[in-house]
């Protein structure tokens, strides 16, 4: 994506190469801690990492261009949570294989519509009459769990984290 928003992206006198090295030193400090113990993340981006909504973008740009230039009816997507609406169950079963064959190192897994409706985010996507509706959702298992914002912290470094 450098490449291609080169002209977009203030890169602040940073070079390509050195873009990358600054990304991979922060990839590789994944350093959180569970029950008393420590923990290095080997692969994939730690949740509320700041660079993980950036990359998790970068990495999807590519994923789903092969899907686009299918041209489903609807496809949209938030960070890494994909919508794909397609003309029939043949296209759709299609467009997973795609999704699913770009990485070795993630799998998509789908919901399909219950009464007619579909769940996306916090959304509720139904369609009738050839025209998608959307309403608010919330679905039933949602607990309300959040997790404290000192979890995961190393305590010595946690004065430099904000």
């Amino acid at each position: 994506m450098l490449d291609e928003h080169e002209a977009e992206i203030v890169t602040f006198g940073l070079s390509k190469f050195h873009i990358m090295a600054l990304i991979k030193e922060c990839l590789n400090c994944n350093i959180f801690k569970w029950s008393g113990q420590y923990f290095s993340q080997k692969r994939g981006l730690a949740m509320g990492q700041r660079l993980a909504p950036v990359l998790a973008i970068c990495f999807m740009s590519r994923i789903e261009r092969p899907v686009i230039a299918r041209m489903p009816i609807m496809y949209c997507r938030y960070i890494d949570d994909c919508c794909v609406i397609s003309s029939t169950q043949q296209e759709m079963d299609v467009l997973f294989d795609i999704f699913n064959r770009q990485s070795q190192h993630i799998r998509f897994t789908r919901e399909v519509p219950h009464e007619g409706c579909l769940p996306y985010l916090n959304t509720q996507i139904k369609i009738s009459g050839g025209r998608y509706h959307v309403k608010w959702y919330r679905k039933n298992s949602s607990k309300n769990i959040l997790l404290h914002a000192n979890q995961g912290r190393i305590p010595s470094r946690s004065g430099h984290l904000k």
